[in-house]
């Protein structure tokens, strides 16, 4: 029980430190149709989308399994040790969230200025700033790291 609460108090700062900051569509998280039908998305933007979830589970799949394994093998009788997990813990999730920012950045390059714009209203009503779009040509760069 010690482990769970744990970590649902390390994801749960890990959520609150990047919320605070940024406004997130989630990509990955959030179910697709439902920010294809918030942003009322083409065919086109809706396929695009589409691809960028496969992609970035793929990204994010060895990731969770080394998530797994650290939740599954690392020692935890002590507090040292819980702390040094929870470490490496928020080292693997912010490589997901990073990778999660970084195909919502793609998405909001493909919006049309009206959902552009209705994505910073909703995000200034969380009081949360809104990424800054990026354009396709930068995944061929990201797909090497």
């Amino acid at each position: 029980m010690k482990r769970r609460n744990f970590f649902l108090f390390v994801f749960f700062w890990v959520c609150v430190i990047v919320r605070s900051q940024e406004c997130p569509l989630g990509l990955g998280g959030t179910d697709p149709q439902q920010i294809a039908k918030v942003f009322e998305f083409d065919t086109a933007q809706e396929q695009r989308m589409l691809k960028w979830v496969d992609s970035l589970e793929q990204k994010n799949a060895p990731l969770q399994l080394e998530l797994d394994e650290l939740l599954a093998s690392h020692p935890q009788q002590t507090p040292e040790q819980l702390t040094a997990m929870g470490q490496k813990y928020e080292e693997i999730k912010e490589k997901m969230v990073r990778n999660s920012r970084f195909y919502d950045r793609l998405l909001l390059g493909i919006f049309r200025p009206v959902q552009y714009r209705k994505y910073e209203e909703l995000c200034a009503e969380l009081d949360l700033y809104p990424l800054e779009p990026t354009s396709e040509a930068l995944l061929k760069g990201q797909e090497n790291e």
